[in-house]
């Protein structure tokens, strides 16, 4: 639920967008501006589902893990 309607600033409820998707969708629910734009529906799915467990992995890690994997990166 959008948050101009009551929704929660929340990881379930945060569709991830650039701004003039953002913008396009207003305060719409995503599946329902998704089918008026024509757009795939599977695919806007398959990568939510991608990015959700990505921000949850990286929620779960302690600082110091947060720093030990930035080094990690580098090398």
């Amino acid at each position: 639920m959008a948050i101009s309607r009551g929704g929660r600033y929340t990881l379930d409820n945060v569709v991830p967008a650039c701004a003039a998707c953002n913008t396009s969708k207003c305060n719409d629910e995503v599946t329902g501006w998704m089918r008026r734009k024509r757009l795939d529906e599977r695919r806007f799915l398959e990568r939510y589902v991608q990015i959700r467990a990505s921000l949850l992995r990286d929620a779960s890690l302690s600082p110091a893990d947060e720093v030990a994997g930035a080094f990690a990166q580098v090398d």
